[in-house]
């Protein structure tokens, strides 16, 4: 098996497989989060064999009506199909679990599907909120984890 490669990248690198896996059939500017270009968020892929299959974005924000500067919210995380359930994804938290130690970091928040809950809850992750629906319908939780 070929060796996994996390190394950061760009927002514009990390779109397309955002795309496919989190936002399928959706016009490219649902691709653009707010604060992709923010001079302290991080971009990180994983790569296989120079083929990216993995993706995650890590920003500078605290969780919503929460004041708390050590937050860093991950966001548009995903695996390719074909490569979910080899560590992939489990690689992509470990760099950005790092990386926000290293700047400061006190703890991780997202907002995780339901489908993807025990894969946070395996990771130290705990539900900060009861099951909601974001606005295309998908029910998710609010996730955290202290660093």
């Amino acid at each position: 098996m070929s060796t996994t490669v996390i190394r950061p990248i760009s927002a514009v690198q990390a779109r397309p497989l955002r795309g496919s896996m989190l936002r399928p059939g959706q016009p490219p500017e649902n691709l653009v989060y707010p604060g992709d270009d923010a001079p302290t968020t991080w971009h990180v892929g994983a790569f296989v064999d120079d083929r990216l299959l993995g993706v995650a974005s890590i920003y500078h924000e605290p969780p919503p009506a929460v004041a708390d500067a050590g937050a860093w919210r991950l966001r548009g995380m995903a695996v390719a199909t074909a490569a979910q359930r080899r560590g992939i994804g489990r690689q992509l938290i470990a760099a950005c679990v790092a990386h926000a130690k290293s700047n400061g970091g006190t703890n991780i928040w997202c907002n995780a599907r339901a489908t993807a809950a025990d894969f946070y809850t395996a990771l130290g992750f705990q539900f900060g909120s009861a099951e909601f629906d974001t606005s295309d319908g998908i029910p998710h939780y609010v996730m955290l984890v202290r660093l």
